[in-house]
């Protein structure tokens, strides 16, 4: 049975389909709402245009064993979905339960385009797993996720990275107060592993670190600094995953969906 989030609480949202990607940012986001003390909530969204389409005379699937074409009727289809949920469920449950979340589970009908950014809106942070199968563009579900107004945004490809720690980056001075934020709040949970600072050389000098962040690992990045030179620095740092500002360079959705390729979860922070 979940337990109700309180009002007002802050609130980590997370869209579970029950795939791989889906089911590590799970654990991910479990981890970051430990962080920012918020409650966890679970969000499986039932495509209605999937519906549409197997409700239609000439619908067929494909058997996994086979490969041969077998008919697929709408029914079949809301059974596949129940059993999907069922599994998405049971993995909030575990997690939240592990870090002593509060959490909540919603199933919704409707068009994942739509669901999502109209369920973040208000949330603290909302995550997705997201295929990385040498894509070139950032998928249309996570660039409408992208420019949900007011929440971060995690996105994790299904590959598990064996690092420990958050690697974040401040190269814009409008974002440094948000990505300090997010490593202020991952430092006062008592993480075993202190986040990483990588700071671009021409903000460096002014930039004022908080008493929390003293400890806090900071290496410089040259000003001309790429994706690639970050994608470089993470395999060097052992990361888990990097964290930047939503209107990082490294945020536009080209440089993310190279770095998410590259099996690297990013959290974008506003």
């Amino acid at each position: 049975m979940a337990t109700p989030d309180p009002p007002g609480e802050s609130r980590v949202l997370v869209a579970v389909d029950a795939s791989a990607a889906s089911l590590l940012a799970l654990e991910l986001a479990a981890d970051l709402a430990a962080a920012l003390r918020a409650s966890l909530t679970g969000l499986y969204v039932e495509e209605e245009d999937l519906l549409h389409a197997a409700g239609l005379p000439f619908a067929r699937r494909v058997r996994a064993q086979s490969g041969e074409l077998a008919p697929f009727s709408a029914s079949e289809l809301e059974r596949e979905w129940r059993a999907l949920a069922g599994v998405a469920r049971e993995a909030l449950t575990r997690v939240a339960q592990a870090r002593r979340l509060s959490w909540h589970f919603e199933v919704v009908r409707g068009r994942a385009l739509q669901v999502v950014p109209q369920a973040s809106h208000g949330v603290r942070l909302a995550g997705l797993g997201v295929s990385s199968r040498g894509e070139r563009r950032l998928g249309s579900l996570a660039q409408a996720a992208l420019g949900a107004a007011g929440a971060s945004v995690l996105l994790v490809p299904p590959q598990r990275r064996p690092g420990t720690h958050w690697v974040a980056v401040v190269d814009s001075a409008a974002s440094a107060a948000a990505v300090l934020g997010m490593v202020a709040a991952l430092v006062d949970s008592g993480a075993a592993e202190l986040p990483v600072l990588l700071v671009k050389s021409d903000l460096d000098a002014a930039l004022v670190l908080p008493p929390a962040l003293t400890t806090v690992p900071r290496l410089i990045l040259p000003a001309d600094s790429t994706a690639h030179t970050v994608a470089a620095r993470l395999r060097s740092a052992r990361a888990r995953g990097l964290i930047v500002g939503a209107d990082s360079p490294l945020a536009t959705p080209a440089a993310a969906q190279g770095l998410l390729n590259d099996g690297w979860p990013l959290l974008l922070v506003r």
